[in-house]
């Protein structure tokens, strides 16, 4: 339940109870406590499950103790052997975890004996090793993954240290429900809070560490807002010591179940100290003694002799109803029935939740609206007319098991609860007040060539320009038509230019840099500029000068055929097949010309790089205004909202951070017109995902990434300048209502973007996100030979991360030879099975943030059209974080999310 305030916890994915597996890198087997525990540690395993399965008991942000499977410690035994037979933490027990630099999750365990622990063989784990190296071989290094984490009270306040978690939690507490809540909840006709307590509380201002003293202040704060609105409390014991469920809302340490007959003592007094506190306040409604005792840890007998005693303790203080939670688990709700009819004002609270189970996720929206109105119904009639205690819905949520809801679902389904729920005896209690987890994924579009140019989506804006097929960018090859040979840069660029070649490649390419419509840089294969030398034409320079512009002249009639002048006024000519050079004086466009060139465009590129240098500083800053101002309007931002969408992607580039005067040929702008989208995003009640579309240097190479002329040049040395980008986006519009998420990089480009660097720049933009906001942080995973879970292990040390993949059936000759229908089975298959494997690896939410209605197969007819995206709606829809159609407008009918809602092509509320 965010806002998190985990974040600035050292290591702060190793908390208390986080269930991690070690892989030998040697062996390529799994540590394992051998009969999960009370014997050796073992290191034999292919597979890990729960043997295999450590639980943290942290000691601080470096040093753990493990406890396995059967509760038992690890620790060392004779002879450096180690094993899991001690039923206590001690120094022996105790474990450093010593992670590798830039692979955190690559590991080496230092024992309490200063030495590292060893795999020496399959049967034989000792803590004996001296060495030092982070090798694949060494026998000390293991691969680390976390299974499982907690993120409760235990969690926070041990991860944070007896130091810093004082501070930490009073913060919190005062200022995560304040007076103004109250206020608002009174106002909006509720009558009551439900407050969850822990153990501790009873101990404050002093409780056993490594809780910290406070939650009874904000306790009684809560008494005296209630009161001055009117409203009620009741008291709910939520935590209790040794855990009742095992979840981490339970102050658990590690997430075993542990409370029972030995508990009840300590727990009665607990609720002892409530009553004797708050017995006496006008405010008080009831107590409850428990929430959610887990069936069948926590025994019948248990809980009823508990509740016994937790009743005589509270009628001793106060008249106040007392609550008795139901078991969750294999338990029925009545069983408690025959108890609490011996007692007074007592109430049997139960929690309904349409999630938490694969039956909800699987029934359409009507079928979970159909269960409160039936099953629910039926089960809240029975529990009614059984003739017993009064009946409490203690938690219900806005939240059903569907991913691809509407709004109006959603509103149907409270609509259910609110009906259904109603007739309880004891009223209800939604779960919960605040939370930034609201009740849908996102339902997006991409706001694509608006703020980020791209020429294929037209209305193309690139008309107006002189000699536009000669745009920064542009692959030309030269046919010198005197020998019909091309122009080549030897070896790719480094030593002369010769026109010997018959056929044309990469060294025969150019791409140019426009500095004006006729004059050009010529930059070749391997980045060096063409210029003049002594004697000859040259590729040698690293960055254009003077010496390497050339003006591009075209024959009137016949624009391909041209002649190429050089800084010193000449034109260049092939005098042979191995000379090139700039000294010629003749006018002819005859073949038999040295200096006349057919030119080929092989390549062009349409980004906003081109568009600006193409129209020059005084003409762009109009066509761009123009744009910005007509492309995407306040009329959009609703007719996405009113169909039912719920965010927008708006890709950026990186000059948008030095906004109104970047630097040139970009021109300022952009920005008023995203400070517009957040206004017309609020107003119609939705969310924006700002996307950094181009950052500097190009991070893959294609015109959407800001690119000048096609390569990619993004690295670690492009790093902190991308980062003050994203700090810049993070302060401007971090406080407001409207930021859903900040993407850090759009479809960073494997191998040439390495993984280092990115996660290393992902960190750091992390990192300046979070100083200024807690929004919703996506990574974008890598397109190329790479893997979106390469990203995960990164991800799971950060909080509310997302991963955005891509998603398009194009690009490929693969989806060009399929039939509609295997790209339709495509998505239901290959697709589904993917995010299925991404989900279920335990890793950050996942955001399809780009695909679209078009796909490989020609002439698809209307209706294989809807099926097509059906299918895409009914497979994306399960993405944990929600999906962005690629993109709101473009006259590519397909493409445009506009033209298929307008005509009736997808149906995005479609069941």
């Amino acid at each position: 339940m965010q806002p998190s305030r985990f974040d600035g916890i050292v290591n702060k994915d190793l908390l208390d109870g986080t269930q991690v597996q070690f892989l030998s890198t040697r062996l390529n087997k799994y540590l394992c406590a051998e009969s999960g525990g009370g014997t050796i540690i073992v290191a034999n395993r292919a597979s890990a499950s729960g043997w295999e399965t450590f639980r943290l008991w942290r000691v601080n942000a470096s040093y753990f103790n493990f406890r396995v499977f059967f509760k038992q410690f690890v620790g060392l035994g004779n002879q450096g052997v180690v094993q899991a037979v001690l039923n206590g933490p001690t120094n022996s027990a105790t474990f450093e975890i010593v992670r590798r630099n830039g692979d955190p999750n690559k590991v080496r365990l230092r024992a309490s004996n200063g030495l590292f622990l060893q795999a020496q063989s399959e049967t034989r784990v000792t803590a004996d090793y001296r060495g030092s190296s982070w090798d694949d071989w060494d026998p000390s290094v293991f691969r680390m993954t976390i299974v499982n984490t907690l993120q409760g009270e235990y969690q926070i306040t041990n991860g944070y240290g007896p130091d810093r978690a004082p501070q930490v939690m009073q913060d919190h507490w005062y200022s995560y429900i304040t007076e103004q809540d109250f206020n608002f909840m009174s106002s909006n006709g509720l009558d009551a809070v439900r407050v969850p307590v822990g153990w501790w509380i009873a101990q404050d201002p002093n409780p056993p560490r490594p809780f910290v003293g406070g939650s009874s202040r904000a306790l009684d704060n809560a008494f005296t807002w209630a009161e001055k609105y009117g409203m009620k409390v009741i008291i709910d014991l939520h935590a209790v010591k040794d855990s009742q469920n095992g979840n981490d809302h339970s102050g658990t340490r590690d997430g075993f179940q542990e409370w029972g007959d030995s508990n009840i003592g300590e727990t009665v007094a607990v609720i002892e100290y409530l009553a004797a506190r708050y017995g006496g306040r006008l405010g008080l409604a009831a107590i409850e003694l428990m929430n959610e005792p887990l069936a069948p840890g926590a025994t019948f007998d248990a809980l009823a002799k508990y509740y016994r005693a937790g009743y005589d303790a509270v009628r001793k203080h106060t008249d106040a109803y007392v609550i008795l939670s139901a078991r969750l688990g294999p338990a029925d709700p009545q069983e408690f029935f025959s108890l609490a009819s011996s007692m007074n004002r007592v109430v049997i609270d139960v929690h309904n939740y349409n999630l938490f189970s694969d039956m909800f996720s699987s029934m359409s929206v009507q079928q979970n609206i159909d269960y409160i109105y039936n099953q629910r119904a039926s089960d809240l009639g029975r529990l009614i007319s059984a003739n017993g205690p009064r009946v409490f819905v203690g938690e219900w949520t806005g939240e059903f098991g569907r991913n691809d809801a509407s709004m109006e679902d959603y509103k149907r389904f409270a609509r259910a609860q609110l009906d259904v729920y109603g007739p309880a005896t004891f009223g209800w209690a939604y779960w919960t007040y605040k939370c930034v987890y609201n009740h849908w994924s996102l339902k997006a579009v991409n706001l694509g060539n608006w703020l980020v140019t791209e020429g294929w989506m037209k209305p193309s804006r690139f008309d107006g320009i002189i000699n536009k097929d000669l745009l920064d960018g542009a692959h030309v090859q030269f046919l010198s038509t005197k020998l019909n040979k091309y122009l080549c840069a030897e070896n790719g660029g480094g030593t002369v230019l010769v026109a010997n070649r018959i056929s044309p490649s990469d060294w025969e390419t150019f791409r140019l840099w426009r500095v004006n419509e006729s004059y050009f840089h010529l930059r070749v294969l391997n980045k060096q500029f063409v210029g003049l030398g002594n004697q000859g034409v040259k590729a040698v320079s690293n960055t254009p000068t003077h010496s390497e512009t050339f003006q591009i002249v075209r024959k009137d009639d016949a624009p391909n055929r041209v002649r190429l002048k050089a800084s010193n006024g000449f034109f260049l000519q092939v005098q042979s097949e191995t000379l090139v050079t700039a000294d010629y004086t003749g006018s002819s466009w005859d073949d038999s010309d040295p200096s006349v060139f057919n030119i080929a465009i092989v390549n062009t590129l349409q980004g906003e790089y081109q568009i600006t240098n193409g129209y020059g500083p005084v003409k762009a800053p109009q066509v761009m205004q123009a744009h910005w101002d007509s492309y995407i309007t306040e009329q959009d931002f609703k007719f996405i909202s009113a169909n039912g969408l719920s965010a927008v992607r708006i890709p950026v580039g990186w000059w948008i951070a030095q906004d109104p005067n970047p630097p040139k040929p970009f021109v300022g702008g952009s920005l008023k017109a995203l400070d517009n989208a957040f206004t017309w995003a609020e107003k119609y009640g939705m969310k924006v995902i700002v996307d950094l579309h181009a950052a500097k240097a190009s991070q893959n190479r294609f015109e959407h990434s800001g690119a000048r002329d096609g390569f990619l040049e993004w690295g670690d040395s492009n790093i902190d300048e991308t980062v003050a980008v994203i700090e810049f986006l993070a302060t401007r519009d971090g406080g407001s209502p409207s930021l859903g998420a900040i993407e850090l990089m759009n479809e960073p480009w494997a191998p040439d973007v390495t993984l280092d660097a990115l996660t290393k720049y992902y960190k750091a933009g992390y990192d300046a996100i979070r100083k200024h906001t807690n929004a919703y942080v996506i990574l974008s995973a890598r397109l190329g030979p790479a893997d979106p879970k390469e990203l995960f292990s990164f991800a799971r040390s950060l909080n509310r991360v997302a991963i955005d993949v891509h998603w398009y059936n194009l690009f490929t000759d693969m989806f060009i030879t399929m039939t509609v229908q295997q790209n339709i089975d495509y998505i239901y298959n290959q697709r589904s099975s993917d995010l299925d494997s991404w989900i279920s690896a335990n890793g950050p939410p996942i955001l399809i943030g780009e695909w679209t209605g078009e796909f490989g197969a020609k002439n698809g007819s209307m209706e294989d059209y809807k099926r097509y995206t059906k299918a895409e709606l009914d497979v994306y829809g399960a993405a944990t974080f929600g999906w962005a159609y690629w993109s709101y407008k473009c006259e590519e009918n397909h493409w445009s999310l506009k033209w298929m809602i307008d005509n009736n092509f997808i149906q995005l509320n479609m069941r």
